[in-house]
């Protein structure tokens, strides 16, 4: 059993046949292609759900990842299976998962890629954020204003300043602007929209925890800045 990320139909459920059955030679052609994070160019057979694998060829090297990077790949792929509805073509978040893929292999920080990549699945999904206005009063985010997140994916100032010991349930707006620039190179920039984004994901995708968030907390530290 499959899931698939294609750039004609988006996610797709498939079945491949022969994978398990070996030969003199070593494993099956099939088997040591269909591995996570190689692309593939295949053929579909079947009108359902779940679909048949036909013939496949590689499309390049699959994309070796180790420790977090690894995990971000799974946390990523989680992601996609969890909250994609299956054969609605997704181009755009094709082509910025095939760009993380491949970052994820080199030496780029961990953190910006993943809160990139959220943001546009968010988009992609039509849950996107709404950065640009108070949704209360329409006026203009501003950066001193204090912000909570509405369940529709806006924000709505705060009158008054809020305790310390309610701020973690509010957001700067200086912060929420640098968020909407896609500008993370501040760290407490980074703080937030990790607990954002977090909160904002969680509430689609139910109460199911992430199988590859709690892998994260038995590898990471709790306070590593690259924990999904």
């Amino acid at each position: 059993m499959l899931e698939l990320f294609s750039q004609q139909e988006g996610r797709i459920g498939a079945i491949a046949r022969g994978v398990r059955s070996a030969s003199k030679a070593g494993p099956s052609r099939k088997r040591s292609l269909l591995q996570p994070f190689v692309p593939l160019q295949l053929v579909l057979s079947g009108r359902g759900e779940l679909r048949t694998v036909g013939q496949l060829e590689a499309l390049g090297t699959g994309i070796a990842l180790q420790g977090e990077r690894l995990l971000s790949a799974l946390y990523v792929n989680e992601l996609l299976v969890r909250l994609l509805p299956l054969h609605e073509k997704e181009p755009a978040l094709f082509e910025e998962y095939g760009r993380l893929m491949r970052s994820l292999a080199g030496s780029e920080p961990l953190e910006p890629m993943l809160r990139n990549f959220e943001l546009l699945l968010l988009d992609s999904l039509g849950y996107g954020l709404q950065f640009d206005h108070d949704v209360q009063s329409g006026a203009p985010i501003h950066n001193e204003g204090w912000y909570h997140l509405h369940a529709d994916g806006g924000f709505g100032e705060q009158l008054n300043t809020p305790d310390k010991n309610e701020q973690e349930n509010f957001y700067r707006g200086a912060q929420l602007l640098k968020i909407a620039e896609r500008d993370f190179s501040d760290k407490q920039v980074r703080v937030t929209a990790k607990r954002l984004l977090r909160t904002v994901l969680q509430q689609h995708l139910g109460k199911r925890e992430l199988v590859s968030r709690t892998l994260f907390g038995k590898v990471s530290p709790p306070t590593s800045p690259s924990q999904a």
